[in-house]
Formats: C-alpha cells, structure tokens, sequence
C-alpha cells in the first residue's frame, strides 16, 4: 500500500474518531427526545412572533389605537429578534444550552405579563424589549446550534425545527384570534404566558444539559472565561468573507417579505378589506401548515441538490405570490386567497434549512454562529418592512403598495442568490 493510500486512511481514521467524539453515546432516542423539547422551545417562541397583527388590530378595535402606536414596539421586537441570537448562542456555549433556554422563557414570562398593563409607552417597550430579548434566544438561531450539537447531517432536524418555528407562529393563530374575539385583548397574551410556563417546566425536568452540550463544547472550543468580546471577534471574522455578505443581504431580504411582512400587516390589511380578524387568522393557519412540508422538504432538498438553486426558486415563486395577492385580498375569501395561502405557506421560510447548511458548509463548526449574524440581517429587514408597512397604511389608508415592494425584493433576491460569490463554489 502506498504512501497515499495509507495518508487517506489515517484521515479517515481520524474524521471517524472526532465523528465519535461530538457525538459519544447519544442514542436515536435520546437524539429523539431532545429534538421534541427543542421543538416545544421553538412552538412557544413562535407563538408570540406572530401576535403583533393580531393583538394591533384588536388594540385599535378595543381601544381606539392607530397602527403607530405599536409600530415602535414591534420593530424593536423584530429588531432584537435577531440581534439577541449570536449573544444568545455564546452564553449557550459558555454555560450550556439549558440554563440560557430557561433564561429565555423566564423573560418570556415577564414579557407576557407586563404586555397586558393598559399603556401604549409599557406595551411597546415590554413587547419591543421583553418579547423581542426572550424570542431572539429561540430562534433558529437556536434551531441551528442545537441541530449540529446532537445531529451529523443538519438539513432534516433543521428543517423540523424550522417547521416547529412556524407551527407556533401560524397554527396557533386562529386559537389566539378565537380567544380574543371572546375575552379581548389581553387573552392570547395570557394564552402564550401559559403555554411558555408549560414549556419551561418541560425543559427543567427533560432537558439533559450534558448530552446537549458535548458536540458544542469540543466543536467550538469556548473558554471559560470567554466574554461577549469573543462574539465580536468572530464576527469579525466572518464580515471578511464574501459569501457572508451574500447571504446576510438575501437573508435580509428574506425576512423583509415574511415575517416583516405577514407577521405585522397581513392581518391589519385583511381587516381594511373587510375580511374578519378568525378569518385572516384562517388563513394564516394554513401558511403555517404549508410551511411544515415547504421546511422539511427543503430540508431534506439542502442536503440532496444545489443549495443557491434552491433558494432561488423559492424567493422568485414567493415574489409571484405576493405580487397577485393585492389583486385578490379585495374579494371575499374564496379558493384565489386559498391558493395563496397554500402556494405562499411552502415558500414561506423554506430558505431557512438551506441557509443554515450553506454557513455550516462554509464555516463549518462556526456555521451556528455565523448564521446568527446573518439572522440579526433577517430581522433588520423584517424590522424595516414592518414599519415601511405601518407608514404606508398611515398615510395612504392602504397597504396595497407593499405587496408589489414585496414582490420586487424576492426577485432581486433570486438574482443574488445565485451569484458566485454566494453558496458552494
């Protein structure tokens, strides 16, 4: 045997050993039980991401609001929502995943609470802050750290955690919308207080810290005594590479036309054409549903074909979805509004498991950590938009703009997806 072939074999020898070595002793069960409370973290966080159209309609209908008043609180929120994560998945690594989990949820707790006070100033800063740090922690952010600590091959579980995300985000809506028609306002708050308390009780009796964090601790060798300096540094590092830009730019564009768009204004828009809060809420719920095999699938897609390819199919049909929807949420709620919801549900956040594996595939084990930055860019733009949309209703009565801006941001976005400096070249 020669010198080459006895130099492949020692290499292979050693990725074993470290295979072996990130993940020792995790059974499929345990692999599987872990992934559940993963998910019921990601449900709970997605479960008040989506509230801000819901509770801004009923704010103006029980109140007399206008849709400024909790615009400043909900980009905050959006804002934080990504900010918190590459913070977030530091002390993860620091002090294990466990304890920052049940940090989060705690916050999550007050933030829910402190919401249901009867002041605009409280609400947008309880709800811009408290909701805003206690969600970001639970991002997919989250989703991507905690699927390359338990699994080799990242696609599916992220894509099943993606799919937890929007569960929480969209299916649990019409419940929400249903308990505010008949209580009022403060009901869904009250809603996810009592769902985030379950969850927490969940995490502190299930949860194996130890097993959760084997993989981070030997893949990224955090210190001790490492401070949030540390996070900067690797940021510094990542801003050096092209492709990180790339893909913070068409990640940002992606959260600007689904969570800055849908979460915020789709309700509130619904509702100026005459459609009710359920049946907006409806609606939502099957995007939510969609969304589950759009993720999975896509999932399973990063890690089978051409992940920029991917990507660009799923922001130019998302584009052609939200261009044709202002010609239809005029009418009554019929199969064209159905449709949408269906074509928009799979294409919604689908870009997720295939962004997470393109950082995983270029900065390897700093793949988590890089995808938190470039999720800070997602929310930036969904922050963005969901203000671009308060404005625009403020001052024209209509969102019927913001569709067709919408739409042009997913077909710019497809061409910049596939550029050369982007993805696995």
């Amino acid at each position: 045997m020669d010198s080459v072939s006895i130099n492949s074999l020692t290499e292979i020898n050693i990725a074993m050993s470290e295979t072996q070595q990130a993940f020792p002793l995790i059974s499929s069960q345990q692999k599987f039980n872990a992934i559940l409370v993963a998910a019921l973290c990601v449900v709970t966080a997605g479960s008040y991401v989506t509230l801000s159209g819901l509770l801004t309609s009923q704010l103006i209908e029980e109140l007399g609001w206008s849709s400024l008043n909790t615009t400043f609180g909900i980009t905050v929120n959006m804002v934080l929502y990504g900010a918190t994560a590459p913070f977030a998945i530091h002390l993860m690594e620091k002090h294990g995943i466990k304890k920052i989990v049940i940090a989060s949820l705690v916050i999550l707790l007050a933030g829910a609470l402190v919401c249901t006070l009867n002041s605009k100033i409280i609400f947008n800063l309880a709800w811009g802050v408290l909701v805003g740090l206690g969600c970001g922690a639970l991002t997919m952010s989250f989703g991507a750290l905690f699927a390359r600590s338990w699994f080799e091959k990242t696609g599916l579980p992220t894509g099943i955690l993606t799919a937890s995300s929007v569960t929480g985000q969209f299916v649990l809506l019409p419940m929400w919308a249903k308990l505010a028609d008949e209580f009022g306002w403060r009901a869904p708050l009250i809603g996810c207080f009592v769902l985030t308390l379950i969850t927490l009780l969940i995490v502190c009796l299930l949860l194996n810290e130890k097993l959760s964090a084997v993989r981070t601790v030997t893949a990224h060798h955090i210190k001790p005594n490492s401070t949030f300096r540390d996070v900067f540094i690797s940021l510094k590092g990542f801003v050096k590479n092209k492709k990180f830009w790339v893909i913070a730019l068409a990640f940002g564009m992606c959260g600007a036309t689904t969570n800055g768009l849908m979460w915020s204004s789709f309700t509130p828009a619904a509702s100026l054409e005459g459609i009710s809060v359920a049946e907006s809420s409806y609606l939502l719920l099957i995007i939510g549903l969609l969304n589950i095999p759009g993720t999975i699938g896509a999932g399973w897609l990063s890690d089978k074909i051409n992940k920029q390819a991917l990507l660009a199919v799923i922001f130019f049909l998302r584009g052609a979805s939200l261009v044709l929807l202002p010609f239809i949420l005029s009418q009554p709620v019929g199969w064209e509004l159905i449709a949408f919801a269906v074509v928009f549900g799979v294409f919604d956040v689908a870009t997720v498991p295939p962004v997470i594996t393109l950082c995983n595939h270029i900065f390897g084990d700093q793949g988590p950590s890089a995808f938190s930055w470039i999720n800070v860019a997602h929310q930036v733009g969904a922050g963005l938009v969901a203000f671009l949309g308060g404005l625009i209703a403020f001052m024209t009565g209509s969102y019927f703009a913001l569709w067709f801006i919408a739409g042009g941001i997913c077909f710019i976005a497809a061409v910049i997806v596939l550029s050369p400096h982007h993805g696995e070249q």
